[in-house]
């Protein structure tokens, strides 16, 4: 494994924001109790930070900077001091990331209405523009689903999961949760979010009516989409959403501290 230069106070502050990504996702249901992790590649090495398990687990939504811990793709808990271990589904950032070099993030959760979608097999179609164009382009882009409920706990099974998931950066997995990459944590997270706001979208339209709703036209997308392209937007939504959520945590987002 090659090590490159790191800057102590960018890992500190990629290491805050991986917390806040793990207290974000809780708020908005794209976690729950002890389930769900998110990592970060540390630029310009072969490292990554990621959300370990303490000796006592309150929950990722109370996830401290103390939690993210600092490893290589081959690491093991054995690598982990004070009684840290990875996630029990590592396998999924491993393989993600040896696939994928351009990736900077990955996020795993168990969101309830992209759940349920997946276990009624209710196609995410685009159905809304400008009212979400992050959710809008999730659909447009394609969910591809990953159709085993297992945990991804080796390596066979997180390159399964990472070739089904291909160039996409969100995927389903049945009867279990969601994945999804992005160029740093704040795009990663923002994107399981907006999966979640689709899911829960397409949910409720069929608890409507079980006829699905139809798509939005090409022409409409094809508008929405440049507006968005025309301007730059999409990362700077995707930060200003990151930021709301973070004031929406209020005192929440003091990652030092556990409540």
């Amino acid at each position: 494994m090659t090590i490159g230069p790191a800057d102590a106070g960018d890992v500190d502050e990629l290491r805050v924001l991986l917390a806040l990504s793990c207290r974000i996702l809780a708020l908005t249901g794209c976690v729950r109790e002890i389930t769900g992790h998110v990592s970060a590649r540390i630029p310009g090495t072969d490292e990554f930070l990621v959300r370990c398990r303490p000796p006592q687990d309150p929950g990722v939504e109370f996830t401290v900077a103390d939690d993210i811990h600092r490893v290589g793709l081959d690491a093991t808990n054995a690598d982990l001091a004070g009684g840290y271990a990875l996630p029990g589904e590592w396998a999924i950032h491993t393989e993600l990331y040896r696939a994928r070099p351009e990736i900077g993030s990955v996020v795993h959760g168990h969101p309830r209405s992209s759940l349920l979608c997946g276990i009624l097999g209710l196609p995410m179609r685009p159905i809304v523009g400008a009212y979400d164009p992050g959710a809008m382009d999730i659909a447009v882009d394609g969910l591809p689903i990953y159709p085993r409920a297992v945990l991804i706990s080796d390596v066979a099974l997180g390159k399964e999961l990472a070739a089904t998931m291909g160039e996409s950066r969100a995927c389903l997995l049945r009867g279990h949760g969601v994945v999804t990459v992005g160029d740093d944590v704040r795009d990663a997270t923002v994107r399981a979010v907006k999966v979640e706001t689709l899911a829960d979208l397409t949910l409720r339209l069929h608890a409507v009516s079980p006829e699905p709703p139809a798509p939005l036209p090409a022409a409409d997308v094809d508008e929405v989409a440049g507006f968005v392209s025309s301007r730059g937007a999409a990362a700077t939504y995707a930060r200003w959403t990151w930021d709301y959520y973070t004031h929406a945590l209020g005192p929440r987002a003091d990652v030092d501290r556990r409540s």
